[in-house]
């Protein structure tokens, strides 16, 4: 089975009632080839092993360029769309999964 690494997970920020959002590690995102809000069978793998098959989202969220500024810039993001979602852990990579 192919699978394309989309991230690794730098931070997340869970979202009572939508998900989870998954920040990327690399500043160039494997997520700009995708189209906002695109649907994407992934699959998780934790820094301790473990493995989770979910979907996701493809998102543009503004951030601080610095913490305090009062610039903001653009990142992709996924949105693991799993309401009970809890953060995931620093290191998890994302992999877009086969169907």
């Amino acid at each position: 089975m192919s699978q394309e690494l989309l991230l690794t997970v730098a931070t997340s920020l869970p979202l009572t009632g939508l998900g989870v959002l998954l920040f990327p590690e690399e500043t160039e995102s494997e997520l700009l080839a995708f189209e906002l809000y695109v649907q994407l069978p992934v699959r998780l793998l934790w820094p301790d092993g473990r493995e989770q098959n979910s979907t996701a989202s493809v998102e543009e969220v503004f951030r601080p360029v610095v913490p305090g500024a009062l610039q903001n810039v653009a990142v992709r993001a996924l949105m693991l769309n799993q309401e009970d979602a809890a953060e995931v852990p620093m290191g998890t990579r994302v992999y877009r999964r086969e169907m």
